[in-house]
């Protein structure tokens, strides 16, 4: 009877488990564009090319490009310098600051922060977020803080050091 009820448990969740729709689980981890009520917005897709969702794919061809836009007043900014030590290896998103934030004011200086995050797959370790101030149409370094990807935790222990170096 107990083995009975192991199975019809393990059957439970494993049927689950393989109907978890996997982007509406990333979507509450990470994002790839934020809005701001000011019309501002920024952008950051991570593009892999067509074949790469083929089964006969290499790891040469599936490396991820994606380009950090900031739009501001109708014209596009360019910031792919702020995420170059990641490009082609990583997943790069933005993540939350507050428990229902990707942009908040860190510092109450008016302008709102965005925090960065280059995904480490695999085993998941906490490592660092980058965290940039949103000013006008400029994205300037404000500091660092620690993210857990595999949890819904806000970056925590963040850090203001607008001297930080981008870590691969």
């Amino acid at each position: 009877m107990q083995m009975k009820s192991l199975n019809s448990i393990m059957t439970l969740l494993i049927s689950g488990y393989l109907s978890l729709d996997v982007s509406s689980t990333q979507a509450a981890i990470g994002v790839n564009e934020i809005s701001f009520s000011s019309g501002t917005k920024l952008t950051m897709p991570n593009n892999l090319k067509p074949g790469c969702y083929g089964r006969n794919r290499t790891e040469e061809d599936c490396s991820p490009t994606t380009p950090l836009n900031l739009i501001y007043k109708g014209k596009a900014y360019s910031y792919d310098k702020l995420i170059e030590p990641w490009e082609g290896n990583f997943f790069i998103y933005f993540v939350k600051l507050g428990p229902n934030s990707y942009a908040k004011d860190l510092n109450g200086d008016g302008f709102k922060e965005i925090a960065i995050y280059p995904a480490v797959c695999g085993n998941s370790p906490k490592s660092l977020a980058y965290i940039y101030t949103v000013k006008r149409h400029k994205l300037l370094p404000y500091g660092t803080g620690v993210y857990f990807w595999e949890s819904e935790i806000p970056v925590e222990n963040i850090k203001q050091n607008p001297h930080f170096k981008p870590d691969i």
